[in-house]
């Protein structure tokens, strides 16, 4: 399916020059789906008929020359830890279908004329693998089939991130806040956030823009938007690496762009009980009867009881102390790049150094950006201060089109 292969820029280029139509592009998702998707059950529904009526929409918009933006026509899927309009999410199966707005994000999305064609399953929050750090979330497979153009998830513990690495695809999980949390299931109200994975850093740039901004709907909305605009980014000469990123084809193409690297500091070792601890105590209490349905839910939600709110406060605390450590170790540079081969596979401690990088990633509300390799280049991940999506983005791209000149993945 070449729509579903091209970048955004590619396929917005094809629609408005009307070489291709835009309900051209939902019947081959469809049948890419259909065909491949739904055979291993990680398609829970494809939206066809309104996505047909959205398309059509965008033929006669564009028909009059008003084009909308590089989202414009493109389909996506959702997964389904996101409210889609006219489906009940399954964290409240009792809500009238008629009553269910659209998540944030998706509503912003629609907006900017994109489409969204598949919401995408998700394991039940009772069942291990849902809360597995191997990287279980269904949106990076849909993009690294080409079965769609991007997907959008909720990242709570980094399973989007990790799925991204796993099935060779691009992924963006931003600075906390970024994206409103309104519409999306209750994992985890301080540190659930709304990423996008596609085919390429830019791509994951574009869907960000067009999904972030305020919310009076979602209490810890700070109302920060995020533009895309790469071109006035810079980031510094001076990059920090953790251990183990010493892979020759990442220190060339860091090289050819110029970048001095000097080895990163070793993270705090408590982040990832930090992260378990504040995921356990705000996911369980939230989803308690989702998480009591099956037995490994049960056992979960147990272990998550024996927590008191000392624990819980402590962990708060401590996450405050990260988040300091964490702003200090990137004074004078813009990123730290680390190895993520291994953050799919069970942590052993050869894994240690990437395992609590991410980790502290995530408890401190910082971007990430997570590319599973290709194109010359061995899978790593990104992150950087809160707010630095843009030089993070440039510096992927530079690295992909670096390695790759040709084009890569």
């Amino acid at each position: 399916m070449a729509q579903a292969q091209a970048s955004l820029l590619d396929l917005n280029g094809l629609l408005r020059s009307g070489s291709v139509k835009a309900r051209d592009v939902i019947r081959r998702a469809v049948q890419a789906l259909e065909a491949e998707g739904a055979r291993d059950g990680s398609v829970r529904q494809i939206l066809e008929r309104e996505a047909m009526s959205a398309a059509r929409g965008v033929e006669r918009e564009l028909s009059r020359g008003r084009t909308r933006g590089l989202l414009q026509g493109a389909p996506f899927g959702v997964s389904e830890l996101l409210q889609v309009s006219g489906r009940p999410p399954f964290w409240n199966a009792d809500v009238h279908p008629r009553q269910v707005e659209d998540a944030a994000a998706v509503s912003r999305l629609r907006g900017a004329k994109a489409i969204p064609l598949a919401v995408l399953s998700s394991p039940p929050p009772g069942a291990a693998e849902f809360w597995r750090s191997g990287g279980a979330d269904p949106c990076a497979a849909a993009v690294g089939r080409r079965l769609l153009p991007f997907a959008i998830g909720l990242d709570f513990n980094g399973n989007v991130l990790r799925s991204a690495l796993r099935h060779g695809c691009w992924a963006l999980r931003p600075t906390f806040g970024t994206v409103s949390g309104f519409g999306t299931a209750p994992v985890s109200w301080t540190l659930a956030a709304v990423t996008a994975v596609a085919g390429t850093p830019e791509d994951c740039g574009h869907a960000l823009s067009a999904m972030s901004g305020g919310d009076s709907r979602c209490f810890h909305s700070p109302g920060r938007t995020f533009r895309f605009v790469p071109q006035y980014a810079r980031f510094s000469p001076k990059l920090l690496a953790a251990e183990g990123a010493a892979v020759p084809a990442l220190l060339t193409a860091l090289g050819k762009l110029g970048a001095s690297v000097e080895a990163a500091p070793r993270p705090k070792g408590f982040s990832g009980d930090i992260l378990e601890i504040v995921l356990a105590a705000e996911a369980c209490e939230a989803m308690e009867d989702e998480m009591a349905s099956a037995a490994e839910g049960r056992e979960i939600l147990e272990q998550a009881r024996e927590l008191t709110a000392f624990d819980y406060l402590r962990a708060m605390r401590l996450r405050r102390e990260v988040q300091e450590w964490f702003n200090e170790a990137l004074a004078g540079s813009d990123a730290v790049i680390f190895p993520a081969a291994s953050l799919t596979e069970p942590e052993t401690e050869a894994d240690a150094g990437p395992q609590d990088w991410l980790a502290t990633a995530l408890i401190a509300g910082a971007p990430v950006v997570a590319f599973g390799g290709g194109g010359g280049l061995p899978a790593f991940c990104l992150t950087g201060r809160a707010g630095a999506e843009n030089p993070l983005l440039k510096l992927a791209a530079a690295l992909r089109e670096t390695a790759a000149p040709s084009g890569g993945s």
